[in-house]
């Protein structure tokens, strides 16, 4: 699972500078904000990552993901600390499927 993850990762961080999307983001899934990112960061991040959570758990109140433009604003640190470091969410329990959508989404989908 980790080479695909590290392969669909790879397929999709090659951008092109006349091109709006990666290279290789047009055969994996088309995942969206809508059809997928949302639902992701309300079942993984937002119980500690949101500007409405009354116990954010230590979370800085800075990094919130509630929108869109707030997940693209940190996708460097949601890479790093989700697919990189594996240190979020505290205590893992993301699905590997969903890791590898997530590198997709990240690549291809904002």
């Amino acid at each position: 699972m980790r080479l695909l993850l590290l392969l669909t990762l790879a397929a999709c961080s090659d951008k092109t500078a006349d091109d709006s999307g990666a290279a290789g983001c047009d055969t994996g899934p088309a995942l969206t904000w809508q059809n997928w990112g949302d639902g992701f960061f309300a079942t993984y991040c937002r119980s500690c990552h949101s500007d409405t959570t009354p116990n954010r758990m230590g979370a800085p109140e800075s990094i919130n993901f509630n929108t869109l433009e707030q997940v693209r604003d940190q996708a460097a640190l949601i890479r790093d600390s989700v697919l990189v470091r594996q240190s979020m969410p505290v205590g893992g329990g993301v699905y590997e499927e969903d890791l590898e959508l997530l590198g997709i989404f990240l690549d291809c989908g904002i």
